[in-house]
């Protein structure tokens, strides 16, 4: 096999012949000369969709179809085209394409997932977070958590999304300092913000990914993650957390539980609440400023293309590439 091509690099017309992560496929289905599938791939740089095209023996191609499965790596030959202004990877005897199971090891997963290279000295830094917070059962609360070595060893390696922001391991640690340090200069600058129940609730927000990601040959979500979400899997974790503490207070822990329902701002963005005080203000803002930052910057740096611009779908924008 040749040297691994990545996605980001692909353009109309190039010849692929390289190993990509399975994220999901579709039916098989009959067109005019036969039958077809087609399955979503990825690698460290991004996603694009694969289109097999097979010919009257339909067996055949399901038995291909059947030969691998969501999560696996597979090789794929064939070529680049374009279809409604998207990149996608056409295979077919008539160029010669295929697609194969590739067995573990036979693969760099590096090059398949990103991964940050100081998660050590990332959970250094939260533990300086965590010891920064005086109010005795928001720090008894985050001690429970982060000094937990299970829950801390999920937390450090556990990506923020899938594709949008800080999508790699060690994503979450990574994008959870950035919103401590946002909140922290928020605080600073708004010295009548309760700093505590801040910075609390900036380390607490996302909790919830460490259950709905799972890393595998790709970053995916598990059930709960697709049933429940982040948010509500956030909740049921802070709460189990707080009930195991004696005494924590009630008002303290309805503040914690608003920050952690409210940090995506708006209900149509998956909030079950919006915000309703300012230190749940803050959060939800600093989140939403290093995700946006996070994805602009990666659009920016990943672009491959001649042109000063390029259209981000996500955003709804324009970006600026000089």
């Amino acid at each position: 096999m040749a040297g691994k091509q990545l996605i980001s690099e692909l353009k109309p017309g190039d010849k692929v012949d390289s190993y990509f992560s399975v994220n999901y496929k579709k039916p098989v289905s009959d067109y005019k000369y036969g039958s077809m599938f087609e399955f979503r791939v990825a690698d460290r740089s991004g996603q694009i969709t694969v289109k097999y095209w097979g010919g009257q023996d339909k067996a055949a191609v399901q038995g291909l179809f059947g030969s691998f499965e969501r999560e696996q790596v597979v090789r794929v030959k064939g070529e680049v085209g374009e279809y409604k202004g998207q990149l996608e990877v056409t295979v077919s005897e008539k160029n010669g394409g295929s697609v194969s199971r590739v067995k573990e090891g036979d693969y760099d997963t590096s090059q398949l997932i990103k991964s940050f290279e100081n998660i050590g000295e990332m959970k250094e830094k939260l533990l300086l977070f965590v010891d920064s917070v005086r109010d005795p059962p928001m720090k008894a609360l985050l001690d429970s958590l982060f000094r937990d070595p299970d829950f801390m060893e999920a937390f450090s390696i556990a990506p923020a999304s899938i594709t949008l922001h800080s999508a790699a391991v060690g994503g979450l640690i990574h994008h959870t300092l950035n919103v401590a340090e946002i909140c922290l200069r928020v605080t600073e600058l708004h010295s009548e913000l309760d700093r505590d129940l801040v910075i609390t609730g900036a380390l607490l927000h996302d909790i919830g990914k460490v259950e709905s990601f799972k890393v595998t040959s790709n970053i995916s979500q598990t059930e709960d993650g697709n049933l429940l979400g982040h948010i509500i899997i956030g909740d049921q974790m802070l709460m189990g957390r707080i009930r195991a503490l004696d005494g924590f207070p009630e008002l303290t822990a309805s503040k914690l539980r608003h920050i952690q329902l409210a940090h995506h701002g708006k209900k149509e963005w998956g909030s079950p609440v919006e915000p309703m005080f300012p230190e749940a203000l803050a959060v939800h803002e600093s989140d939403d400023l290093d995700a946006k930052l996070d994805n602009m910057i990666t659009k920016r740096a990943d672009a491959v293309t001649e042109d000063d611009w390029i259209w981000d779908s996500r955003q709804q924008r324009l970006i600026y590439l000089k």
